[in-house]
């Protein structure tokens, strides 16, 4: 980067209004990939990045730009020459009279997903468009981190590919995060145990380990337990006895629920997993994909254990429990949160909470707003550090009334 500032600044003067006069401070040169940010009394920053091939001249419009309160315009000027204009959150009326004043038109603010998509439908009608959208409703994300390698602790995937490239989005408005990477549909049939647990036998060591760890290292002895105690308060003198884990995975959530006398059904989409709970833990199971599974009855209680953060429609899988469940069962939800796990509270993003097979990661108002979109009521939602040091959010939630 190179500064040539001018003492004293160069004058001159414009507008069509009232004389404007502009002072030409300075010339700042930036190599490549280089960038410098412009700031306002308001904190307000505008970020210009130096590329090869030009500049990044504005931060996301509709994401970055918005979170610092600037709102980018397209403006026509008198004689057919157009501007982008990055106008203060509040100062709307501001910018009206200097319109009015310069004989400018707002051509159309760029500012938000409507106004821009109908730019790109003009502009490139056969493209693609894959936009964020949060548990809350909301379109604005903020870009919070990079990953160009796996952090400490992340299992290998094949799927993820040799270049390994994703990025990790926050919800300006509730919290929630949503990471991008490209994983295959099929990435749970197979990938994902093979990546996390090899094959049959390194599932049953894996499930002898867990199972054998004391109740206080346990996180699962914690799940079974707080469960146990939610039924029994809830059902009352009504004696619940089965339970559907969606995702089971090792199926240690079940062993325990078996030994606490209840009937429980395990749910995977991987042959592997299915097989496993069958022989090694000895409750039913069911091989299928959870939204298109058929025939798979009613529950007292239906488990999502640290599944739902691994689909891109949470909501739709959720939902998917409402006929399953009985009329006055429970349905409980653990997810991790990344409320808690982020920056500056927590640890950072290169913990667990935000590993690659988690498309999303959880605040308490996203888990609040997954379950109102999937229409069920919520009883409670805790907030909880695992033995395991996890982050976590359990919620516990019933049909609608």
């Amino acid at each position: 980067m190179k500064l040539t500032l001018l003492d004293p600044p160069r004058l001159f003067e414009t507008g069509r209004g009232e004389v404007i006069q502009i002072k030409d401070c300075g010339r700042l040169a930036l190599e490549p990939n280089e960038q410098i940010t412009l700031t306002t009394e308001a904190g307000g920053e505008y970020d210009i990045a130096r590329k090869s091939w030009g500049f990044y001249a504005t931060p996301s419009l509709n994401g970055r730009l918005l979170n610092f309160n600037l709102r980018a315009a397209l403006v026509k000027s008198y004689v057919g020459k157009y501007y982008v204009f990055l106008v203060e959150r509040g100062r709307e009326p501001e910018l009206e009279q200097y319109l009015a004043a310069e004989k400018n038109v707002l051509v159309r603010w760029l500012d938000n997903d409507q106004d821009l998509a109908a730019i790109e439908s003009a502009a490139a009608p056969g493209l693609a468009r894959v936009p964020l959208h949060c548990m809350c409703g909301a379109d604005r994300f903020t870009s919070v981190h990079m990953y160009f390698a796996p952090p400490a602790g992340e299992s290998r995937f094949a799927a993820a590919g040799d270049r390994y490239r994703r990025e990790l989005f926050r919800c300006s408005l509730c919290g929630h995060f949503i990471s991008v990477a490209d994983l295959p549909a099929t990435f749970y049939e197979g990938a994902y145990v093979d990546g996390t647990y090899g094959d049959a036998a390194g599932m049953r060591r894996t499930f002898d380990r867990i199972v054998a760890l004391p109740p206080e290292r346990s996180d699962n002895a914690g799940r079974v337990r707080r469960i146990l105690d939610f039924a029994a308060g809830h059902f009352g003198d009504r004696d619940p006895r089965s339970v559907l884990d969606v995702g089971s995975g090792l199926c240690v959530f079940l062993h325990r629920m078996k030994e606490a006398g209840w009937r429980g059904t395990a749910l995977d989409p991987d042959q592997r997993a299915a097989d496993h709970a069958r022989q090694v833990v000895g409750v039913d199971a069911v091989c299928a994909d959870w939204m298109t599974a058929t025939g798979v009855g009613q529950f007292d209680v239906i488990t999502f254990n640290k599944v739902l953060e691994h689909v891109e429609d949470p909501v739709a899988m959720l939902a998917r429990s409402v006929p399953h469940v009985a009329a006055k069962g429970l349905v409980y939800v653990e997810l991790p949160d990344g409320e808690a796990a982020a920056p500056p509270s927590g640890e950072g993003y290169g913990r667990e909470e935000f590993f690659i097979e988690h498309h999303h990661v959880f605040s308490v108002a996203s888990m609040a707003r997954l379950a109102e979109r999937a229409n069920l009521r919520v009883l409670a939602i805790e907030r909880l550090r695992e033995p395991s040091s996890k982050y976590t959010l359990r919620a516990f939630l019933a049909r609608p009334s």
